[in-house]
């Protein structure tokens, strides 16, 4: 009994994704009513991907009518099967209106957020951040906003990485800011490199002039030991000629050291000087 349980699993799922695929087939060859039917086909079948494609058809208008409800009742539905896409879709609609231009629920807008942040689709943890940071008793969310920000940047919505280090900055934890700044800068989010270099900026600026030199020993030890923000901060010690004489050179050698490890903070100086002439 077991076994003919498997098999027809088995064959209901290879079923699936062989209608899947060939609508997917039409779609790409813009076959688009025959896709349009192999999708509604897979829907009818419980495929989530298969509903959530025949809402962006209706949506889109794409071999069909333009009809913004029907795209709603098929997203909604492949929600309800564990589409992560449409799940981000039918939240939008309440959080921000969206193709229905429906009135503003933000209880069901993280009702729908959540499903979809839960598996996986980063811009959905990034919406549910900002509904509680600004919409969903922002007090008592904070820390399910700043959670959720984080949960965009790990999974690589690097505008969550920015939101993090504002947030920890205005509280005034700079290291933590400065951590959240980092893996945006790293995956080359440009205002986070900023940011994070502000941060750096400052934390030289404002040390005691006599302690430079201890400082330009141990960024450099560390540096030597790979640790990139060491080394940013080296090349800051030379570049502005603290506890050492000013030499650009030495500091652009520097920045390509950390920019080669990775850091692309150390990247962006690096091409600065370099374009300057040094």
């Amino acid at each position: 009994m077991k076994k003919l349980l498997l098999y027809l699993l088995l064959s209901t799922m290879f079923v699936y994704a062989n209608t899947i695929d060939t609508a997917d087939s039409f779609y790409s060859k813009a076959q688009y009513k025959k896709a349009f039917e192999s999708y509604q086909k897979a829907c009818q079948n419980k495929s989530s991907e298969g509903c959530y494609k025949v809402g962006f058809m209706y949506e889109n208008k794409q071999r069909v009518k333009q009809d913004f409800k029907k795209a709603f009742e098929f997203y909604d539905k492949a929600c309800t099967l564990g589409n992560e896409r449409a799940c981000y879709k039918v939240g939008v609609c309440y959080d921000k209106g969206g193709i229905l231009k429906l009135k503003t629920d933000y209880k069901k807008a993280e009702k729908y957020y959540s499903k979809s942040c839960k598996k996986g689709f980063a811009l959905a943890c990034y919406n549910l951040g900002s509904v509680y940071q600004y919409y969903l008793e922002p007090k008592k969310n904070a820390q399910k906003s700043l959670a959720m920000y984080k949960a965009a940047c790990e999974k690589s919505f690097l505008l969550g990485c920015y939101k993090v280090g504002n947030i920890l900055n205005k509280q005034k934890d700079t290291k933590g800011a400065a951590t959240w700044y980092k893996k945006g800068c790293d995956k080359e989010d440009t205002e986070s490199c900023f940011r994070l270099v502000d941060i750096y900026i400052k934390d030289i600026a404002t040390t005691n002039p006599d302690g430079y030199k201890k400082l330009l020993k141990v960024y450099k030890e560390r540096c030597d030991k790979e640790d990139t923000v060491m080394c940013y901060k080296l090349a800051v010690l030379h570049a502005t000629g603290r506890g050492t004489r000013q030499n650009y050179i030495k500091a652009k050698q520097i920045y390509e050291r950390g920019c080669n490890l990775g850091d692309n903070a150390s990247c962006l100086e690096y091409l600065m000087l370099d374009d300057m002439g040094f």
